[in-house]
């Protein structure tokens, strides 16, 4: 079946991709350039008279700062030293006493998956795929794209075995499924177990599935290892074929 997977494209990014065109795993399909500003508490300026606080911002103000960098040393006359608690371009002390810092940042947004041919919208970028969708029902609110060869994780031995970005199967073992996740599992199916509780403090997608619908999955991927797309928060287990 035909898949549109689509990427939400940030307003002001520029786009390395065009219409049409082809799309391999690690293509760069945006970059995205902004100037954030951080308020940050500034222990101790509270502390300072006037006179002090007049003379800490002539230095500073427009100055780019290093994190820790000492803004004002102690002394005999005030033993208060200052330290910048972060980095960036210094816009000012607020009256809270939390100094103002503009730094800029870079983001690339890297593409999942490979597809033939993308579309490019006014927001967003389509991914035309062919892909077989399971059935399954989604435990919290995630979605990734992971790999996938069908491993099936019985016990805590296996664990060791995992590689980062690998989607896998847990049959039974409740401290196997939240084991996976520290050692870099990207995503779980649990075969069968549905206490969702028991995975409240999981950050990957995790979604049950029943047993005979697994047997189609593992006999579907074979002994390849496959690109599937876990969303945990529309139910939705998705192969995609090459």
């Amino acid at each position: 079946m035909k898949i549109a997977w689509s990427v939400k494209v940030p307003q002001g990014a520029k786009l390395k991709v065009k219409d049409g065109e082809k799309v391999e795993i690690g293509d760069i399909i945006y970059e995205f350039h902004e100037n954030v500003i951080e308020r940050l508490p500034l222990m101790d300026w509270q502390k300072l008279n006037s006179n002090e606080k007049k003379t800490v911002l002539q230095g500073i103000v427009k100055r780019n700062l290093v994190k820790d960098e000492i803004l004002k040393k102690g002394s005999f006359f005030s033993n208060i030293t200052l330290k910048s608690p972060g980095a960036g371009k210094c816009l000012g002390v607020d009256e809270f006493g939390n100094i103002e810092l503009e730094s800029e940042k870079d983001e690339k947004y890297f593409s999942p998956i490979s597809a033939k041919k993308v579309r490019v919208e006014d927001d967003k970028i389509i991914f035309e795929l062919k892909g077989v969708e399971f059935e399954c029902d989604g435990v919290n609110q995630f979605k990734t794209w992971g790999d996938f060869s069908g491993l099936v994780v019985d016990d805590l031995e296996q664990i060791s075995s995992l590689q980062n970005g690998q989607v896998v199967l847990i049959k039974e073992n409740i401290d196997v499924a939240i084991k996976a996740e520290a050692v870099g599992a990207s995503g779980l199916i649990l075969v069968n177990l549905i206490k969702a509780k028991d995975f409240d403090d999981c950050d990957i997608p995790i979604v049950t599935m029943k047993e005979d619908e697994v047997n189609k999955l593992i006999k579907f991927v074979g002994e390849k290892t496959v690109k599937i797309w876990l969303n945990a928060s529309s139910s939705k287990v998705l192969v995609v074929l090459e």
